[in-house]
């Protein structure tokens, strides 16, 4: 039965699949798969990109963000080599029109189903949980009475660490390899111009080796782009998928891609499946590699780490369920809003509208509380976290990013009191006031409680009030766009004074419980006085 049914597509039976009826969607509407550090976000044409723990420092493939063509990802080419015919797997980048499409966003796995020239193909990705890559699962079933000579093309661009707008200059440092034992393109560069904790840039390798593998013997390879698309070539007519070869170019200085090339013969009736992989491990550590591209050799395998995937997903998001008399409540709330904060918000922090991987001090907190009610222990890790990235004398950091530690100092005002307020649900939740007592350090290496972190935010706040009293706002409150109504230092905040009165007065039941009853005396006297 169709859910929700638009004339793009509806919800499936059981609420946990989108199944996408015609890839001309208003806008992409992408899917956001990410299990914790490695991560890829897929769109309904087929376009997107990869990345390993931080999606925009440290990503794997290039992406151009253009949400009008969606014409930059990750395709596979399919071609009749008796006619030399040609399409896509996906709507992208040849945007043929095939007898039927569909793609299903599921969680944690995509699935793109097409039938042309006789030939149905089921494209599925998904990224298993606990490893740094993702697998690609190709399907191919002869329908015609005829057997089918073809020829499977793989094709996306390495990026290898910070996207590069300079590509000329960039390139001279990528260098690709192929392994012809393991039928694995390997590939890294020898710059990487993440900023360091001052925003300023420096330059040091890659620190990792990113590799895409198949299953079965290639009949080529190409690692270089010209060498692939042609000379003024496009990716709806590369010249390669025209020609049915690749020249099996690869090393350095040139602009650098990733193709494999694999021949297939389909008796009629029969179906053939073929494995891709694309990951990236530490640069030290090949033989990791190694090991993951030989456990994914076999079919089975790859169906236990499907099912192992799936059993994930859905551990995580059937701990807790509601049910009302609304279904559309229930499908968001049991499954999509959930899936949505973990995948996309905590683990990815990207999308395609921004494509960005930085923690956000309150962005990462507020999405937390979704572990409440699945895995707590998940929200504490999420609050040491945060609360290593507060100085002593209470104010935070906006944001910051993984790896490189880059983070932004500013005045905004409301960043600092989200801790107490996830602090104050945590122990509602699960009544664990023992957790106020774990150390974690400030930004400068001092330990404090998580009970006196929280302190020194309110502390903070209330320190920096108007004449009259009121929250002054700084560089904004929860509204980032208001960042220049305290530019003078004189701006105030209503909606700040409201949160912060509110949180007083919470907190201080916190501090009742923890002994303190002169700061529950004096957080009383200020909210009363907000």
């Amino acid at each position: 039965m169709a859910n929700f049914q638009s004339k793009y597509g509806y919800f499936n039976d059981t609420g946990d699949e989108y199944i996408i009826t015609r890839p001309d969607t208003p806008r992409p509407w992408v899917n956001v798969i990410c299990p914790g550090d490695y991560g890829v976000i897929v769109s309904q044409t087929g376009s997107g990109y990869s990345w390993k723990t931080h999606a925009s420092h440290n990503r794997i493939t290039r992406w151009e963000q253009d949400l009008i063509k969606d014409n930059s990802g990750k395709y596979l080419y399919l071609r009749d080599e008796d006619t030399g015919e040609f399409w896509s797997l996906t709507w992208k980048p040849v945007c043929h029109q095939p007898d039927f499409y569909q793609v299903h966003h599921g969680i944690g796995y995509s699935q793109f189903f097409s039938v042309y020239q006789d030939i149905k193909s089921t494209l599925t990705i998904f990224v298993p949980p606990e490893e740094p890559l993702e697998i690609w699962k190709v399907r191919l079933q002869n329908n015609s009475p005829r057997e089918k000579r073809l020829s499977l093309f793989t094709y996306f661009e390495w990026c290898l660490g910070l996207p590069d707008p300079a590509r000329e200059f960039h390139r001279v440092f990528s260098e690709t390899q192929f392994n012809e034992n393991l039928n694995t393109m390997f590939a890294t560069k020898r710059l990487w111009e993440i900023p360091n904790k001052k925003g300023r840039h420096w330059n040091r390798d890659w620190e990792y080796l990113a590799f895409h593998s198949v299953n079965r013997p290639v009949a080529g390879y190409e690692g270089d782009k010209e060498m692939f698309l042609g000379a003024y070539g496009a990716l709806e007519k590369p010249a390669a998928v025209v020609n049915g070869i690749v020249t099996g170019v690869s090393g350095k200085w040139s602009d650098p891609i990733a193709s494999l090339h694999n021949q297939i013969v389909i008796p009629p009736g029969q179906e053939v499946e073929i494995i891709y992989l694309l990951g990236a491990v530490s640069r030290e550590k090949q033989e990791q590699a190694e090991e993951i591209i030989t456990k994914y050799q076999s079919s089975s395998a790859v169906e236990q780490a499907f099912a192992a995937t799936k059993e994930f997903w859905k551990r995580l998001l059937s701990t807790t369920t509601v049910a009302t008399p609304d279904p559309g409540f229930n499908l968001m709330n049991n499954i999509w809003l959930k899936y949505q904060s973990l995948s996309c918000h905590i683990w990815g922090r990207t999308s395609y509208y921004q494509a960005g991987g930085a923690y956000g001090f309150r962005d990462q907190l507020q999405a937390s509380q979704i572990f409440l009610y699945i895995d707590p222990t998940r929200t504490e890790e999420q609050i040491k976290l945060h609360a290593a990235h507060q100085f002593p004398e209470g104010r935070v950091n906006h944001w910051w990013h993984p790896i490189s530690e880059m983070a932004a100092e500013n005045r905004i005002s409301d960043n600092l009191l989200w801790l107490p307020f996830v602090v104050i649900k945590y122990l509602k939740e699960t009544g664990n006031f023992a957790f106020l007592k774990e150390q974690v350090p400030y930004k400068n290496g001092v330990e404090a409680s998580i009970y006196e972190h929280c302190c020194q935010a309110l502390n903070y706040s209330l320190a920096h009030l108007s004449p009259r009293g009121l929250p002054l706002i700084g560089d904004g409150d929860w509204n980032d766009g208001m960042n220049a109504v305290g530019a003078d230092g004189k701006g105030e905040s209503i909606w700040l004074a409201q949160f912060l009165s509110g949180l007083l007065k919470e907190f201080a039941v916190v501090a009742e419980k923890n002994g303190d009853s002169e700061l529950k005396a004096e957080y009383l006297r200020h909210a009363e006085c907000l």
